[in-house]
């Protein structure tokens, strides 16, 4: 895994710069590649004139929420479906999250053998570190996963301002189904606040071979050789 990858993630700019340019140069003419790109620069441009400031982590999904916004817009522009430009831009945001999202999996493994014990604490992590205020979410009861409700998301709420509620799904939520996966365990959600619910419902199951796993060992073996964690 490439440290600049990584770091990366923290520059919005250039980190989406790169992805989307190398998306764009995959699928579509050169010239009509950067006609979109330069499209996109003005209508970021505009956006970040009226940009609303919470947490660090927060303020920080925006910054990529404004440039898959201004992406989205440009596409459209140009002639590209509204389906089309969103997968392209689910690819480009994969692109740039994948690599913490992997390595934030590995240091888990610190935490816990226990799959279901390493999902919590990473989504803890997470809602601590970057889905702070005004993200808020309930935590609910699961024998065999992670099970909580969002009741408001600032990204679904940005680009419903912006007239494309749509976008969240490629954008936010589609990401959590591809970082699941990573991690080795199922995301099942029946309804999104960008589709107009009152909440969205993530559940996260761990795979019934690993439960048979944790059962056979009866113990956590990392919890009883570090009973501090």
């Amino acid at each position: 895994m490439k440290p600049l990858a990584l770091l990366l993630v923290y520059l919005p700019r250039v980190a989406f710069r790169r992805a989307a340019q190398a998306q764009l140069g995959a699928c579509l003419p050169a010239t009509t590649s950067t006609v979109i790109w330069a499209r996109t620069l003005e209508v970021q441009s505009e956006l970040q004139r009226t940009q609303v400031s919470h947490s660090p982590g927060v303020n920080l999904l925006l910054r990529y929420m404004q440039w898959d916004y201004a992406l989205y817009r440009a596409l459209q522009e140009q002639g590209i479906s509204p389906q089309q430009a969103g997968e392209w831009i689910e690819q480009i945001n994969w692109q740039i999250f994948a690599p913490a999202s992997a390595m934030a999996f590995k240091v888990s493994r610190l935490r816990s053998s226990r799959l279901q014990a390493r999902i919590k604490w990473l989504l803890d992590a997470l809602f601590s570190l970057v889905f702070t205020r005004p993200f808020r979410r309930s935590n609910l009861p699961a024998a065999a996963g992670v099970a909580f409700d969002v009741q408001v998301c600032p990204l679904a709420s940005y680009l419903r301002e912006q007239g494309a509620p749509e976008l969240t799904h490629f954008a936010a939520c589609s990401l959590d189904y591809r970082m699941a996966a990573d991690w080795g365990v199922t995301l099942q959600r029946t309804q999104t606040l960008a589709g107009g619910a009152t909440y969205c419902d993530f559940r996260f199951s761990v795979p019934p071979v690993q439960l048979i796993a944790r059962e056979g060992a009866g113990v956590d073996k990392t919890a009883a050789d570090h009973p501090g964690i």
